[in-house]
């Protein structure tokens, strides 16, 4: 990589556009640009604008002391400029810029108003952007790359501190050192959001502890809810299906004594007619007929009354079913009370006088506590006394049915007892009435047995209607789906009581608002989010201190490195330049950094911040010591301005020896050394020249006499710098040059 072009245009005394053109390298060497003129015209300004160009922010770098003094301010003639910009352009056909262009222009450019820009290939960019860029491809923005004037003697009288972004640069750990910052900003950055992450999430825990609690009862009611569908699933489906059961069998037998009713009723129509006929053909007792008439109305009466007991009956039963379907157990609460209050009758006796009364407490303890448990259980309807009037009704229907039997009885007799006083001739009639009486006391038989049928059926609908309003109460939709398919489940005494234990229980935890559960969702999943962004903050955080080490490390191997051998070559350049003597760089340590402005200047922090928190290691300065042939001092403030002259050469030219820059820019660093010193720093620069482009300003002869092109800076009246250019080969060839 080489620098091409240097287009300067509104910057200082270079109002109008002005190109510097730069030679390519050519027979294994870079050609030499000096850059001459008298003072005051300006040819410093152009080592200025180059700098300018790559970013430098001391405006005390750049003799200036705002920024605006970089603008062309005017002169006689020639108005001020609006803007300054400088271009700087690099062959990077080799890309030591890891960049993917042969060419890369880097401008710079800046407006009165204080709007600045950085473009690169015409593209905009950061300050960031082109200091790493160029770091990458070994160009200092403060170092050797471009050695403005008086920066040769400030290397030596400066402080052990300010000469290490010189030697940060000179070593090669500027990007590093970059990396290094952006990395320490990363690091910053991540401890923040880490800081403001935690500060969130510990607002929130509160918060997510209540809805956890809450959402802990949601489940805890599930489950209970699940258990309770369970149990009620098998109660309710062995109750329903035994009541289906039940009914059909109460219907079978209630249509067997349908059958056998209908049967009689037609065997006793028929005897009636025979009894008719006979009664027609023979000439009947009108006693005899009497006993008969009032047999029949017995009969009747007896029949009415049966019928109103059955009637009875069956509303005590369907009283019984429907109090037991109305019945609620007593709440466990209630129970809990009691059982705590027997407890505590008990807790008074203590000594054996009281041993009966305990004996006594404890056997009525076990029977409340027996009763209590009792209230648990559903009753059986026969458990459940029925209405005291419907009992003396039913019993007065009774006595009725008794005394009209008894009546009948004595009938019968009287009837028997006549007939036997009668002719022979009326024994048929006899025999069929005496038959008659048979099948109505069969049929009796029958009635009743349809009228218990009828009972129990209606007894088994009512339980049937109570038992679907409760599945239809508690189990909703579930209830009809029991009612469709019979499964097969095990149930034992205490399953109901499970199930009030279980529905007391969902009274207690109470119900739960969706709300709160969505809300327990959004915050849960927040939480675990934050949770999650957390664990990658520690995780990032620690990857980063770890790179920060590591680079740590770099840094300071490679600056061990290539600081020796730069100590070296000091020491050879300094010996050649002064034939002789002796000089060293020694690494110090300083508790901290100098306040002056050094290293990044007012945009940036100094990329050598430390942080005691990550073991970095303090600020290191460098001590340069050198002692001129013939003398013992090794003070730089007791060198003469020729011996610092000669000795900051020395340092330059190990340093471009060691870690060369693609180009360097040097402005009357040889203004102070003699003609012989000059020869010598000459022949040091063709040497170099091998390793990197030179553009020099100078005054000096011998200097220009190694050029390989001359560059000439020329100031008129109006007060701006023009350029006039010499190509040396040029006029070797053909005698003359151009402007």
């Amino acid at each position: 990589m080489h620098l091409e072009r240097l287009e300067i245009q509104g910057f200082k005394t270079f109002a109008k556009k002005t190109v510097f053109t730069f030679p390519p390298p050519k027979g294994g060497r870079f050609p030499i640009t000096a850059i001459v003129g008298s003072n005051g015209s300006g040819k410093s300004n152009s080592a200025d604008a180059l700098a300018w160009s790559l970013g430098e922010q001391s405006l005390k770098r750049l003799r200036g002391k705002q920024s605006e003094d970089v603008i062309f301010s005017g002169s006689q003639g020639k108005t001020r400029a609006g803007f300054a910009e400088v271009t700087v352009i690099f062959n990077n056909e080799d890309h030591a810029m890891p960049i993917d262009y042969g060419r890369v222009a880097i401008t710079r450019r800046l407006y009165r108003d204080g709007t600045a820009e950085y473009l690169l290939n015409e593209g905009k960019v950061r300050l960031a952007d082109i200091q790493l860029l160029l770091a990458q491809a070994n160009v200092g923005q403060r170092s050797y790359s471009v050695i403005g004037q008086g920066m040769v003697d400030h290397i030596l009288i400066a402080s052990p501190e300010e000469r290490k972004a010189f030697f940060d640069d000179a070593t090669g750990v500027k990007p590093l050192q970059i990396k290094r910052h952006e990395t320490l900003l990363k690091l910053k950055r991540t401890q923040e959001n880490l800081k403001d992450a935690q500060m969130v999430l510990a607002e929130m825990e509160p918060r997510m502890r209540s809805l956890k609690r809450a959402a802990k009862r949601l489940e805890e009611r599930e489950a209970v809810e699940r258990e309770l569908r369970d149990l009620e699933r098998a109660y309710y489906g062995a109750q329903w299906w035994a009541l289906a059961d039940d009914r059909t069998a109460v219907e079978t037998r209630r249509g067997q004594a349908g059958t056998q009713i209908e049967t009689l009723r037609g065997e006793i129509a028929e005897l009636e007619a025979k009894t008719r006929v006979v009664e027609e053909k023979e000439t009947a007792d009108d006693g005899l007929k009497e006993l008969q008439a009032a047999y029949r109305a017995l009969q009747a009466m007896r029949d009415t009354a049966r019928r109103a007991q059955f009637e009875t009956e069956k509303e005590i039963e369907l009283t019984k079913i429907k109090a037991q379907s109305t019945w609620a157990p007593l709440p466990l609460g209630k129970i809990i009370e009691e059982i705590r209050a027997m407890g505590e009758g008990l807790k008074g006796l203590r000594d054996l006088k009281g041993l009966e009364e305990i004996r006594k407490g404890i056997e009525g303890l076990l029977a409340r506590t027996g009763e209590l448990s009792k209230r648990l259980e559903r009753p059986n309807p026969e458990d459940i006394k029925a209405d005291p009037v419907l009992l003396g009704k039913l019993k007065g229907l009774k006595t009725d049915e008794q005394r009209i039997e008894q009546d009948l009885k004595e009938l019968e007799a009287k009837i028997d007892a006549h007939a036997t006083q009668e002719h022979k001739a009326r024994t048929e009639l006899i025999e069929i009435q005496r038959a008659l009486r048979g099948k109505h006391e069969q049929m009796h038989a029958f009635e009743q047995e349809q009228n218990r049928n009828e009972i129990e059926r209606a007894r088994l609908e009512e339980r049937t209607q109570a038992l679907v309003r409760e599945m239809d109460e508690f189990m909703k939709e579930e209830g009809r789906k029991v009612r469709e398919v019979k499964e097969v489940a095990r149930v034992h005494a205490g399953t109901y009581a499970d199930i009030q234990r279980l529905r007391y229980k969902l009274e207690l935890i109470g119900g739960i608002d969706p709300e709160t559960i969505q809300e327990y969702e959004e915050t849960k999943q927040r939480f675990d989010f934050l949770e999650s962004q957390i664990s990658d903050l520690e995780k990032a955080l620690a990857d980063t201190q770890k790179i920060i080490r590591e680079l740590d490390g770099q840094i300071e191997k490679q600056s061990k490195k290539i600081f020796g051998d730069i100590n070296r070559k000091f020491q050879h350049y300094f010996k050649v330049l002064f034939g002789g003597g002796s000089c060293e760089l020694v690494n110090v340590a300083s508790p901290t950094p100098s306040a002056e402005e050094t290293s990044a200047g007012p945009e940036e922090p100094p990329l050598d911040s430390t942080d005691a928190s990550l073991g970095m290691t303090q600020t290191e300065g460098v001590d340069i010591h050198a002692t001129p042939p013939g003398k013992r001092l090794k003070a730089l403030n007791l060198l003469s301005g020729g011996e610092r002259a000669l000795t900051s050469i020395a340092l330059l030219s190990a340093i471009m020896e060691v870690n060369p820059s693609p180009f360097v820019v040097l402005d009357e660093v040889d203004a102070a050394l003699d003609e012989a010193n000059t020869f010598r720093f000459a022949a040091i620069l063709e040497e170099l020249s091998q390793k990197s482009q030179f553009i020099i300003i100078t005054h000096n002869r011998a200097t220009m006499e190694k050029a390989d092109v001359l560059y000439g800076v020329t100031m008129g009246d109006d007060g701006i710098s023009s350029l006039l250019s010499v190509h040396m080969e040029e006029i070797a060839q053909q005698g003359t040059t151009r402007r």
